[in-house]
């Protein structure tokens, strides 16, 4: 698991962690409610993804059709009946320690949605991006805008520089 603080040159190290383990066309899926602020970082970096940097990949979830607690299961069953064989990358907000506050997480393996909440909605995903937004048992709804899509922001720009390595390279030239 790669733990990283939302500061300068997070996205990069973060981009650098994700390209080693982005292979045959990953898919990624945004969970979270538009709804409430604390749980709307996989529908702001879905939305990100989509609207500013046009990701070269397929992405689920967003601020116009976000993936939650009502639809997630169905949306994993359709992403693996569509795209087998490809990587599943799922984006959700998470709860922890308030010194956890502003931490990004990588990690290899499933994220369990709406863990948080107490419900049971399985685990689902191949490759895991997690943020904290919240400390634990604090209210979701009372979490700063800024906050989240500050992180949303760093994920996002991380996910884009992964699945595009050759822009920053000519970028740099310039």
């Amino acid at each position: 698991m790669i733990i990283l603080k939302n500061i300068p040159g997070a996205a990069d190290a973060l981009a650098r962690h994700l390209r080693s383990r982005l292979r045959n066309n990953p898919v990624f899926l945004c969970i979270g409610s538009d709804r409430v602020t604390g749980d709307c970082l996989g529908p702001l970096c879905g939305h990100l993804l989509k609207t500013r940097y046009n990701a070269p990949a397929f992405v689920y979830g967003g601020l116009d059709c976000p993936v939650n607690a009502l639809n997630v299961r169905e949306t994993a069953e359709f992403i693996a009946l569509r795209h087998r064989g490809s990587p599943l990358v799922v984006i959700d907000s998470s709860v922890g320690a308030e010194k956890e506050i502003g931490c990004i997480r990588l990690f290899d393996g499933p994220v369990k949605p709406g863990s948080a909440d107490g419900k049971k909605l399985g685990a689902v995903g191949d490759i895991g991006i997690t943020a904290t937004v919240a400390a634990q048992k604090s209210n979701l709804c009372a979490v700063r805008l800024s906050v989240v899509y500050s992180l949303a922001e760093t994920v996002s720009a991380a996910i884009s520089n992964a699945l595009t390595p050759t822009h920053n390279i000519i970028a740099s030239l310039y």
